[in-house]
């Protein structure tokens, strides 16, 4: 055995592997396949673990400067290294507008207590919500039942065990149990006086925050359904996951949700008339203006800032199916946005039209 014969089978079967690798490349006729030869050199890498050599940039011509580009985008031409960069000379008023299409005068407008007064006695006779809905018990009671029967009419109710997440009073939960014959429970953050009353073996009660600490077990709810509750959710993206959570799978969740760049959104429709107070004026403003007509300093109901886009790109973050998409819309009083569209135009349209945004999700099966 010669000596590199010897120091070959030393060096084992990777080295014997890398020399027919070479040996092959030796035999390609001439002209040798370019592309060939790298795949080569690659396999003989791959076997000796020797890592791939790092290609040397070029060094720039004299004169030239390096330009790397994205993909996609054309390649500027290369200017003479001495060229000259010429700049304005005897430049004077840098700043100073000679005109404006939009000027607003000599200062902006300042949204306060007196525009207030000024638009709601302009919009008394053409509220915003001409009735609005009833605290009663009775009434309220009443809006249980046809929230249900409607809930029902789109994703089957009857005999599942279902959740209502910010169920307030509980109208809701007590027909589902004895209209429908669910195993019905309903949570919110607050314990209201008639649980105590409808409370019964099948109409279950907590008081507790989802989002925080969850009180019921995974994959457990047929479904779950919420009115008008979570723009006032602090977490809703935790919400909408303890919400995926407890549903089984196949579970479905019907929510209605206000949406914060609607025209009411506030929730003062009822003694605000005209629409987005809680976009032109500040929750100080509103409580000013409460004192000053012997009111609870209350401001806008607290609205989290979600957007319908919002909702849906935490559905399918989360891994819901989103089997149904609806809004409530109204039509944009174009007077009314025109005069106030330093404010309102920071919006988009789309947003500003819709009040209300019905979402079903559907957990997948698997």
């Amino acid at each position: 055995m010669s000596a590199a014969q010897s120091a070959t089978a030393r060096r084992g079967p990777k080295a014997l592997l890398s020399r027919a690798v070479l040996a092959g490349l030796r035999k390609l006729p001439p002209p040798r396949d370019k592309a060939a030869i790298q795949v080569a050199l690659a396999v003989r890498d791959l076997i000796t673990g020797r890592p791939a050599p790092v290609a040397k940039p070029k060094p720039p011509a004299p004169g030239a400067s390096v330009v790397r580009l994205p993909t996609g985008l054309p390649t500027a031409a290369v200017l003479p290294a001495d060229r000259t960069w010429l700049l304005p000379q005897g430049i004077e008023g840098s700043g100073s507008r000679v005109r404006s299409l939009y000027a607003t005068g000599a200062g902006p407008r300042v949204y306060d207590v007196a525009l207030l007064e000024k638009l709601n006695a302009e919009y008394a006779d053409t509220p915003l919500v001409p009735s609005p809905p009833s605290y009663t018990a009775e009434a309220l009671a009443e809006s249980a039942q046809r929230r249900v029967r409607w809930v029902h009419g789109m994703v089957d109710l009857a005999g599942k065990r279902t959740l209502e997440i910010g169920c307030g009073n509980g109208f809701e939960v007590w027909s589902l149990a004895h209209n429908l014959d669910c195993d019905a429970y309903g949570v919110d953050v607050s314990h209201y006086r008639p649980w105590d009353q409808l409370a019964g073996d099948r109409v279950h009660f907590e008081c507790a925050d989802l989002s925080v600490e969850n009180p019921f077990p995974k994959d457990h709810f047929d479904r779950v359904l919420s009115f008008t509750v979570w723009e006032h959710v602090t977490h809703p993206y935790a919400m909408l996951k303890a919400t995926y959570d407890v549903l089984k799978p196949g579970g479905m969740a019907w929510i209605r949700a206000n949406l914060h760049a609607g025209a009411q959104a506030s929730h003062r429709y009822r003694d605000i008339n005209f629409p987005w107070p809680h976009l032109l004026f500040t929750d100080e403003v509103v409580r000013e203006w409460d004192v000053a007509h012997g009111r609870e300093p209350i401001g806008h109901a607290w609205v989290n800032r979600l957007s319908w886009l919002h909702y849906e790109y935490y559905a399918d973050k989360l891994g819901f199916e989103i089997a149904h998409r609806g809004y409530t819309e109204s039509a944009i009083d174009e007077d009314f946005y025109l005069r106030f569209e330093d404010v309102l135009g920071r919006y988009p349209r789309a947003d500003l039209r819709r009040d209300y945004l019905l979402l079903v999700l559907r957990k997948p099966e698997s």
